[in-house]
């Protein structure tokens, strides 16, 4: 802890001109640690990591202090602390010259933007619910926060996605790191340079490899500099304590236990993501996922790929009268839609049906 403490000659954690905790109670490592007993070393490598997603998160909020002093008064829309629910607010969808491409408030529908309508380095998408949203852009820095029963595709990140607060959210984005705090029942099919970040209080988290592309992917990965070659989807860190009796997270106590981390998509249950034709624009050359499926997954989807080969083939040969292959047809039909409400993925037909 001594050690670590030496770090505050060069960072201060909190407000600017404001004097708080020290840097080592201000961190998850010793934080509420006995000043009368010998701290236990936290690994430097964890250290590390806490330290570049905070240095991260401070350059994305003095990006957005820049821009807003240089473009006027700040809107309600670029405050991070003012959630609304999606119920009650409309839609906003505003962008500042320099700062976050502000999405807020989508319900029950999907929405896209590419490229060429981000007109910053940063995007947030705030309390978006039951949609299906598309980013396929490079940025600097991504937020996710407030959003439920969704599904959120972002092309490229060059610095830090930051996921916050959500709930039954499928996350698809590949970056150079991910920090995800505070969520519940979501999966991240990821495209990571570093080891997924996890802190605060979660629960049920799952994350599997990347699972889609779209025909700019890899123009936009090289733009913000994602190597293809590495992914660390499965080597989540999970840091920080929290107390099994409380729901909400707070500094480490008597009865505190590790930070619950996240499992692994069993690979029978992995599927690819289509990204819908008319979202796309054609002038990549990417076809195909630019990360390499783990041996455990690809053979999965080999194996899935060959029963749908072997149904198909026993179908086109079965010797039925043109009556019972109605009825077989109509059978398909009602398990097909049942498996679309119990996976939740009907609420795909319904979005593009809105639109």
């Amino acid at each position: 802890m001594d050690r670590f403490e030496h770090l505050g000659f060069l960072f201060h954690y909190g407000d600017k001109g404001l004097e708080g905790n020290s840097l080592s109670q201000s961190s998850p490592f010793f934080a509420n640690s006995d000043p009368n007993m010998p701290a236990v070393p936290a690994p430097a490598s964890q250290v590390h990591d806490w330290l570049l997603q905070n240095i991260a998160s401070a350059l994305g909020r003095i990006a957005e202090r820049t821009s807003s002093k240089e473009n006027g008064p700040v809107s309600a829309s670029d405050q991070d602390v003012a959630m609304t629910d999606a119920s009650t607010t409309s839609v906003k969808v505003s962008t500042s010259a320099r700062g976050a491409s502000i999405i807020e408030g989508i319900s029950k529908s999907s929405y896209a933007k590419h490229a060429s309508d981000i007109k910053g380095s940063s995007v947030k998408v705030l309390n978006c619910h039951e949609s299906a949203i598309y980013i396929l852009a490079p940025l600097r820095y991504a937020t996710i926060y407030g959003c439920s029963d969704a599904t959120i595709v972002i092309g490229a990140v060059g610095k830090a996605v930051r996921v916050e607060h959500c709930e039954r959210v499928h996350v698809i984005v590949t970056a150079k790191r991910i920090c995800i705090a505070n969520c519940r029942e979501c999966v991240f099919f990821l495209g990571v340079n570093q080891q997924p970040l996890i802190v605060g209080d979660n629960h049920k988290l799952q994350v599997a490899p990347y699972n889609t592309f779209y025909s700019q992917l890899e123009e936009h990965m090289n733009e913000v500099g994602v190597l293809p070659t590495v992914n660390r989807w499965d080597e989540p860190i999970a840091l920080g304590m929290v107390d099994p009796h409380d729901s909400l997270s707070h500094p480490a106590g008597v009865s505190d236990a590790q930070a619950e981390s996240a499992s692994r998509v069993d690979p029978d249950q992995f599927t690819n993501f289509v990204i819908p034709n008319w979202l796309g624009e054609s002038t990549g050359s990417t076809e195909d996922n630019p990360f390499t499926l783990p041996e455990s997954y690809m053979a999965s989807q080999q194996r899935n790929e060959n029963n749908l080969v072997e149904i198909r083939q026993l179908l086109r040969e079965a010797p039925l009268e043109e009556s019972r292959k109605r009825e077989l047809s109509s059978a398909l039909h009602v398990y097909f839609k049942d498996w679309l409400y119990a996976s939740g993925n009907i609420r795909q037909l319904y979005y593009l049906q809105g639109d």
